[in-house]
């Protein structure tokens, strides 16, 4: 049985997150779904994360972990104080795993919520690369990125690769010598700026954040309206954006708290609560969260807020 191959890149103090992505991916399995895992790291990874990532294999059998050596090939690049030098690792792909054809690419703050047979088997054709839309890149970073337009650029936390074209084409160097600009969005500018025109638009399941469901408005613009709603009912794959990571805070305002937790406590992690208290929110699932967006309490509580902050302004605005 062909096993599917997923790529992710880590380093140690993102190997628990990673970890729990991972087991998401499994335990969201059809039981005739097989996966091999491919996880890029800089150095050799302590023992004891090892073992963490081999409980999983013991839990479903037939699944494979490989740990691939990236080394210091990065080391001297720049690059923006919310990103690691991991971000870049995606890049070498093509080379690290000469053996695949094609891969599926996940970031690690990433829940997966189905079997992802579905995803794999989508035809990209003769394209470089498949992913969702990026609602908020817009025509004034075209410019930056040398596109025409907005209309392809996606986010990078989920992509289908298609390997052997980025072999065949003679790509990776055309990906390696961007490295030095220090985009913006690191890698993922890289892949959209030089695969463009050769992009494949899944659809928004597959990549969904809490952050699009409260801009539901915004991502209506850009989907159809069916698909946002089958995003938003039946999420395939959720994505924790911004820097407020749920494993590095108990904070109310990340919203699906609960959700990566639940799935966090099955893990070979076994995170421990105690002091998140599963905090009860009940937005736990996106239609949900955008309800609540639209609610007359919300919209107060909004307000309430809003106001301190721009009293804040004036006064230094006075003072100064």
């Amino acid at each position: 049985m062909n096993k599917i191959p997923i790529v992710m890149s880590f380093n140690e103090n993102y190997a628990k997150p990673a970890c729990v992505t991972s087991y998401s991916v499994l335990r969201s399995k059809e039981e005739s779904t097989q996966y091999a895992f491919y996880f890029l790291v800089r150095s050799r990874m302590p023992i004891e994360v090892i073992e963490k990532f081999n409980k999983l294999i013991e839990q479903y059998p037939g699944t494979e972990i490989e740990f691939v050596i990236v080394g210091d090939k990065f080391n001297k690049i720049k690059i923006r104080d919310c990103y690691s030098i991991e971000a870049y690792f995606r890049l070498l792909i093509p080379e690290l795993l000469p053996m695949l054809d094609k891969c599926l690419y996940l970031d690690c703050d990433l829940i997966i919520c189905n079997d992802l047979t579905e995803l794999w088997n989508y035809n990209i054709g003769n394209n470089i690369i498949a992913g969702v839309k990026e609602i908020e890149f817009d025509k004034k970073r075209c410019k930056e990125l040398e596109i025409p337009k907005p209309d392809q650029y996606v986010n990078s936390g989920v992509m289908i690769i298609n390997l052997k074209v980025i072999r065949d084409e003679k790509l990776a160097p055309k990906l390696l010598e961007l490295v030095t600009k220090e985009y913006k969005y690191v890698d993922q500018d890289i892949l959209n700026r030089v695969c463009y025109n050769r992009i494949v638009l899944l659809p928004l399941k597959y990549n969904i954040s809490y952050l699009q469901a409260i801009a539901k408005g915004k991502l209506e613009k850009l989907f159809l309206f069916d698909e946002v709603e089958d995003a938003l009912r039946n999420p395939k794959v959720i994505h924790f954006v911004t820097h407020l990571k749920p494993w590095k805070t108990s904070d109310d305002r990340v919203l699906l708290l609960n959700l990566w937790y639940r799935t966090a406590l099955k893990s070979p992690y076994h995170y421990d609560h105690s002091k998140n208290m599963l905090i009860g929110r009940k937005n736990e699932e996106l239609i949900k969260i955008w309800d609540y967006r639209n609610t007359v309490e919300y919209k107060i509580g909004q307000i309430i807020t809003f106001i301190p902050g721009i009293l804040k302004k004036l006064i230094k605005q006075r003072s100064g």
